[in-house]
């Protein structure tokens, strides 16, 4: 939550990340993975149709829209990084390596995973104030006017409202500790504050981290890392 231990932990995590890289790549080890080559060209294929009505490209011939998809059933058995193309440009896998704004689809994860385990339930009654009034200096949040819903129709409707207003109760710090735990990379200081509740992030997540985490909601809240590695063998 300071910028003093982010920057400290990033370059512990740096250092220690080169060696271990260094290493695997030295170290003539055999690696087998969880992914599944006929799950991949279905995902693959599913990104590249969803797409297909955008044939435009950027100055460097790649498509300009883009796409990333991951399929979690405890490890990884697919991952698209970008639409199919023949080019010799280097793009990266935009699963793992690009982060995006996640908009609502982190409200589950930080707003309504927290409620429920500080004893809210889908009945709750919840304040769907407006998020315009909330964002002015001084505001009270609890005391600015709303409808009152239920838990379970702010998260079926995608109510802003409501997820700022609870956002205020669970508090930033409880909520992104959700992601701290999950291991989500970009996670900043500056990203402690009431707009991360609508998914406005500093740099964002990533296909691959979400897909983490919404596994462990269905996995009874139990998280299992996103990884593809099933063992690895030292030759």
């Amino acid at each position: 939550t300071n910028y003093d231990d982010y920057r400290a932990y990033q370059e512990a995590y740096e250092e220690s990340y080169d060696r271990a890289k260094d290493e695997l790549y030295t170290g003539g080890y055999r690696i087998y993975t969880s992914l599944d080559p006929a799950k991949q060209s279905i995902l693959q294929s599913a990104v590249d149709q969803g797409l297909s009505f955008d044939a435009e490209t950027a100055e460097n011939g790649i498509y300009a829209l883009q796409g990333a998809a991951v399929a979690v059933t405890g490890k990884v058995e697919a991952i698209v990084g970008g639409r199919s193309q023949e080019t010799d440009t280097y793009t990266l896998n935009r699963a793992f390596q690009s982060f995006r704004q996640p908009g609502s689809s982190i409200k589950p994860l930080i707003v309504y995973a927290p409620a429920l385990e500080d004893g809210y339930a889908s009945f709750s009654r919840v304040k769907d104030i407006s998020v315009d009034a909330a964002k002015k200096p001084g505001a009270d949040v609890f005391s600015l006017p709303g409808n009152w819903i239920t838990m379970r129709q702010a998260v079926e409707r995608s109510r802003n409202g409501a997820a700022w207003w609870l956002f205020n109760e669970v508090t930033p710090e409880e909520g992104l500790s959700y992601l701290t735990k999950m291991r989500f990379d970009n996670i900043v200081p500056d990203d402690y504050n009431m707009a991360a509740s609508l998914g406005g992030f500093t740099y964002g997540v990533t296909a691959e981290e979400m897909a983490g985490a919404f596994c462990a909601l269905e996995n009874g809240g139990v998280y299992r890392e996103p990884d593809c590695i099933l063992r690895m063998e030292n030759l």
